[in-house]
């Protein structure tokens, strides 16, 4: 039976909540979503909640005889889904200022899962106590086609700055990835209010307890851990246990 448990917070230090989560599961079928709208720019609180408002009118509709029980129809529908956010984002701002948002997606039917994402919020994943992060963030220092050293890299003005979210540009970039589900997987959706707050060992140790202690429970672990970090960005997460 799938579990999972999630917290859309403002913080300690912003006025507005410009993240937006959406969770939803029946049967051995889910779908969770944190979308984190740019801070510093036009109506991100906007453009997040498109975001999870599309994924929340995908699943309304959701029927797999729809997609023949095809699960790469599923996903590829999820895709155009997004798309559809970025252009509504794009009409939300009417072209005049920069909106956006990052996305993390992870959709579950079956015995597969499907990770979309646009941006640097992330999903980690942990089985048999092996925790990876499944996303790569879409910052600056990060893109492929850099031909600059680590030295620069670590003290380059455009260090952490996003090169793709969904709003900001007219063709949105959506990168999906699926795999098998194994028994007793763990998955943690978050946006970077989180992470930020939160060293990888404790995300890792956190992580690993979902094995034998409730989701509830590591959640507040977790918010405890980002608070006394300081808590200074808005902070959206969702566990979900397999």
């Amino acid at each position: 039976m799938m579990e999972y448990q999630g917290v859309c917070d403002i913080g300690l230090e912003r006025t507005m909540n410009q993240d937006a989560v959406f969770m939803a599961a029946e049967g051995e079928s889910g779908l969770f979503c944190v979308a984190d709208g740019m801070g510093g720019h036009s109506h991100g609180e906007q453009a997040s909640r498109e975001i999870a408002d599309s994924m929340a009118v995908w699943w309304r509709d959701f029927q797999e005889k729809s997609f023949d029980r095809d699960f790469s129809r599923m996903i590829y529908s999820l895709n155009q889904a997004l798309e559809r956010a970025n252009r509504n984002i794009r009409q939300i701002s009417g072209g005049r200022q920069i909106s956006g948002s990052t996305v993390v997606v992870l959709f579950i039917y079956g015995n597969r899962y499907g990770i979309l994402s646009a941006g640097d919020s992330r999903v980690y994943r942990c089985d048999r106590m092996q925790v990876k992060q499944m996303t790569v963030d879409e910052v600056w220092e990060n893109q492929a086609n850099l031909s600059v050293s680590n030295r620069i890299k670590r003290i380059h003005p455009n260090r952490g700055k996003l090169v793709n979210a969904v709003g900001i540009s007219e063709d949105v970039r959506i990168t999906s990835s699926t795999d098998q589900i194994r028994p007793g997987m763990v998955f943690m959706l978050c946006s970077d209010g989180l992470y930020k707050m939160c060293p990888e060992r404790m995300i890792n140790k956190y992580l690993r307890k979902c094995r034998h202690h409730s989701l509830h429970t590591v959640l507040d672990s977790l918010l405890k851990q980002v608070y006394e970090g300081g808590a200074r960005d808005n902070v959206s997460v969702i566990l979900v246990k397999t």
